[in-house]
């Protein structure tokens, strides 16, 4: 029996949901608005969706799945405020709004759950365990643990659904998928990261020992040399198509057609950027190579005064 159709994203209505939920104060609301315009779902698909896509799985009532949805949304706010104040990214006189705007939105969060769950539910023992592998693994090389927000509502729908037979399943789903994106961003961040003396998936998979210990301009010269003579690139978004194709394969386990073809088209256009990225550095070598060695390469392509 076909699986039925998540409804329509209505990301404008998400939106004032969340924010008519959460009802931030005069101070609190120009951040609030700020963070929240730059969440976006074509950014954060699986954020905005998985609930909506788990829900017609299952079979669960639009209420609940907009409700949590929103959750999630509020959810992701709290995550990147969390996240910028950690990095930097927060004026100095803005960490205090940043920091209880973030509380605020979480507990907003937790309101559907609240009344969807008792206190004595499983589902609590499940939360408080996925927001202490975030907060442990945020910062460090187990990507998996970057999904334990999104995890909340994905467990929720099963346990909602009577579909705790699902879950191993959707867990391992997720856990995939996940670290196809933070390996994704990291290579992007890379950069970044090392000038704020941060970990990094691509940096650590390039550049053997502690970064710290050689400091941030000698491992950035050591990652760009690395990308001008090795496939590094290549090699790089090999693991995220891996560990997207497998997560995508897991979704086709679950019937989560919406899931599995999001992660095949998001792998599709992550690996077309990755090859151009790869070929920008091979041209960059070999236009290197042509200014240092002419004489070499003129004779390695058949020149030279005959």
């Amino acid at each position: 029996m076909p699986v039925a159709a998540a409804p329509a994203l209505d990301a404008h209505a998400i939106r004032a949901a969340a924010r008519a939920r959460l009802e931030p104060d005069a101070e609190l609301a120009p951040l609030f608005d700020a963070t929240l315009a730059n969440l976006t779902p074509e950014r954060w698909t699986i954020e905005w969706n998985l609930p909506r896509w788990l829900a017609a799985r299952f079979d669960l009532p639009r209420t609940v799945s907009d409700a949590l949805v929103e959750s999630n949304v509020l959810g992701l706010l709290c995550v990147r405020l969390t996240d910028d104040v950690a990095d930097g990214d927060i004026a100095p006189e803005d960490v205090a709004a940043a920091r209880a705007l973030a509380a605020a939105a979480l507990d907003a969060a937790l309101r559907p759950y609240r009344a969807l769950f008792p206190p004595g539910s499983p589902f609590w023992s499940f939360f408080e365990r996925s927001m202490a592998a975030w907060r442990a693994g945020s910062d460090g090389p187990d990507h998996a643990t970057r999904a334990a927000p999104i995890k909340v509502a994905a467990h929720a729908c099963c346990l909602l659904a009577g579909r705790s037979d699902a879950w191993p399943e959707l867990d391992r789903c997720l856990d995939r998928a996940m670290t196809a994106l933070v390996l994704y961003d990291h290579f992007f961040d890379w950069e970044a990261d090392v000038q704020g003396g941060r970990w990094n998936a691509f940096v650590a998979g390039v550049v053997p020992g502690d970064p710290s210990e050689r400091g941030a301009m000698r491992t950035r010269a050591a990652v760009l040399t690395a990308m001008l003579t090795r496939e590094v690139v290549v090699a790089h978004f090999g693991r995220i198509a891996a560990e997207a194709d497998a997560a995508a394969r897991l979704a086709d386990a679950l019937e989560l057609d919406e899931l599995a073809a999001y992660l095949r088209s998001w792998a599709n256009a992550a690996a077309a950027q990755g090859e151009d990225v790869a070929d920008h550095y091979r041209r960059a070598a070999d236009g290197a190579t042509r200014l240092l060695f002419p004489i070499a390469v003129g004779t390695q392509n058949g020149g030279g005064s005959g």
